[in-house]
């Protein structure tokens, strides 16, 4: 049976983010991930997450300094801060034992050349696996759609796979695929196919309705055959639910948002 974790920069925005941990725990999760939390304590998040008795599973990697940035790994001239933001990333991830770090390649620049860009981002990759094994942690390739990101690097799980076997050739195996069935769907289809064909490389899957990332059981995703997927295939990581409930900041949201996860002991 499928294992989920909340997504606690999506969900549970009905409550500050110290006490979403707790919610979610009494909706039945034992796991959560949050793309971005530096606006937030390491200790006092660590403190909440362990007070709740579920664990941290992920996070994504600091965005950039400038306004709108998503990630810089992937551009040219920003090494040194790169280096900073995996620093930072990983004085998160040991406050919370989180076991995967979500590194954000970056979008597209005035002169980008996106194969430059592959090489640039994949150096910083063999750069940053070694930092990252030390301290218990796997780097995450996620494909990101270009509707919600437009320009963003990695765009398909095919990309991602080039990534995650360059990365793997000069011998770091701490790597590997975040596969979010909502982006896929937006950027290429052919779900089962796609990720049966990368499971080996697939290591955390993210789920959301499509159009918009409305809960799995609206749109045009068929989720309980994706689920019914990840059991036949094997697929032994989480699922995080990215989503945002309806009416998200109303109380109660998240709970009337997991009418789909009743049979999963959630709700």
């Amino acid at each position: 049976m499928p294992r989920f974790a909340a997504n606690i920069g999506w969900m549970a925005q009905e409550v500050p983010m110290l006490d979403r941990f707790r919610l979610v725990r009494d909706l039945g999760f034992t796991a959560v991930e949050c793309p971005l939390l530096y606006g937030h304590d390491a200790n006092a998040m660590a403190d909440a997450c362990k007070a709740a008795g579920i664990e941290f599973l992920m996070f994504n990697s600091p965005p950039g300094k400038h306004e709108g940035e998503y990630g810089i790994a992937g551009l040219k001239g920003r090494k040194g801060e790169f280096q900073d933001t995996i620093g930072k990333a990983i004085g998160y991830a040991k406050a919370l034992g989180t076991r995967y770090l979500h590194v954000l390649a970056g979008w597209q620049m005035d002169d980008w050349d996106r194969k430059a860009a592959f090489n640039v981002f994949i150096d910083n990759l063999k750069w940053a696996c070694p930092m990252l094994a030390d301290a218990g942690l796997t780097a995450l390739i996620e494909p990101i759609n270009t509707v919600a990101r437009p320009g963003y690097l990695v765009q398909t799980t095919k990309e991602a796979q080039h990534v995650v076997d360059a990365v793997k050739a000069a011998g770091f195996a701490n790597i590997g695929i975040q596969y979010d069935f909502h982006n896929a769907q937006i950027m290429e289809g052919d779900l089962a196919r796609t990720f049966e064909a990368h499971l080996p490389s697939i290591l955390h899957v993210q789920i959301a309705g499509n159009p918009g990332r409305t809960p799995p059981d609206e749109g045009e995703i068929n989720y309980p055959f994706v689920f019914d997927l990840c059991d036949r295939l094997g697929f032994k990581g989480w699922l995080g639910c990215e989503y945002a409930p309806h009416n998200k900041t109303k109380p109660g949201a998240t709970k009337a948002s997991l009418k789909w996860a009743k049979d999963f002991g959630l709700g």
